[in-house]
């Protein structure tokens, strides 16, 4: 098969040939030869199909036509890929933790299994189109959390504000994305942007002091009214080796944090420092996420351990 084969090779350098079809993507030539790589929205912008091709470039499989000889490598083992399944699912309780955010407490008679930092898609009633959000909780846990913007004239805001209420069901399907935490003894940054702290808790609650190595989150938010998590991260900081720093390029004097943006952050030497031989998760806005990268290439961290997550909000007009 060498030759004109494509060759895709996992994180754990586990290689994987076969061979291009015309008129198909890389995606849909995999999964015809047998193939299961990980994927969601087939269109080229949920970033779950992502592999990176020679020279460094970021490509989405399931838009990528065939072509002979193609090399791609993927930052997930293929033993880590989790099936997607369906669940009904019911409201326990919402309520808002700050001002700009949602948190919804919800059930299924059977748990959904995912990888701490993964996502789902939600469909809830009188919503169109699926919803994506992580979980915020670790795996196994009878009840799941789920964090929400609160964007005025956004479906989400109007179903939460009108409609929503306790025991009211609606269905999910998942797990996607590969942007999961890593076990690993490597020290580990973690950047967030609003609700990207979600999936970075979910990660950080799955942890224990013995099996933790340092670890470093940046949790960023436009404005202080809009910081939630205090609590939380203060109990976790204190039974894992975590440092917390909350940053807010809008904030009031006395606030107990950094009136920085996270991008800024990462100037400090010490940081920066800490960054360079670190695993970094980054989950926000594309803008952040892409800042913040480029501001680790020139740290020198290794590229290779740098996962992220992008999610942006649309609201109707």
């Amino acid at each position: 098969m060498a030759g004109d084969a494509i060759r895709i090779t996992f994180a754990d350098g586990e290689p994987v040939e076969f061979l291009p079809l015309p008129g198909d993507s890389v995606l849909v030539a995999a999964e015809k030869a047998g193939v299961k790589l990980a994927s969601n929205c087939r269109a080229g912008t949920c970033g779950t199909c992502h592999a990176t091709g020679p020279g460094g470039a970021e490509t989405a499989l399931c838009v990528t036509p065939c072509a002979p000889g193609q090399e791609f490598a993927l930052s997930y083992n293929r033993a880590d890929l989790v099936p997607a399944s369906l669940r009904r699912a019911k409201i326990n309780s919402f309520s808002r933790i700050s001002a700009g955010v949602w948190e919804i407490r919800y059930r299924m008679q059977f748990p959904l299994p995912f990888l701490p930092g993964q996502y789902v898609d939600f469909t809830f009633p009188g919503i169109d189109d699926p919803r994506h959000f992580s979980m915020s909780n670790p795996e196994g846990q009878g009840e799941q959390v789920i964090h929400v913007r609160d964007l005025p004239g956004g479906a989400m805001a109007e179903f939460l504000e009108t409609r929503a209420r306790p025991e009211l069901a609606f269905s999910l399907r998942g797990p996607f994305g590969i942007f999961y935490l890593r076990r690993n003894p490597r020290p580990k940054l973690f950047v967030t942007g609003g609700t990207g702290l979600a999936p970075v808790l979910s990660m950080l609650s799955s942890l224990t002091a013995e099996t933790a190595a340092p670890m470093i989150l940046i949790a960023g938010f436009s404005r202080e009214a809009d910081v939630y998590g205090r609590a939380q991260l203060s109990d976790l900081a204190a039974r894992l080796p975590l440092r917390v720093i909350f940053a807010c390029s809008r904030a009031a004097p006395g606030f107990d944090g950094v009136a920085q943006n996270p991008v800024r952050l990462l100037e400090d030497p010490e940081i920066a420092g800490f960054a360079a031989g670190a695993e970094a998760y980054l989950c926000g806005a594309p803008a952040m996420v892409t800042a913040i990268r480029a501001r680790l290439q020139e740290i020198g961290t290794d590229m290779r351990a740098v996962y992220h997550e992008e999610f942006s909000h649309v609201v109707p007009v």
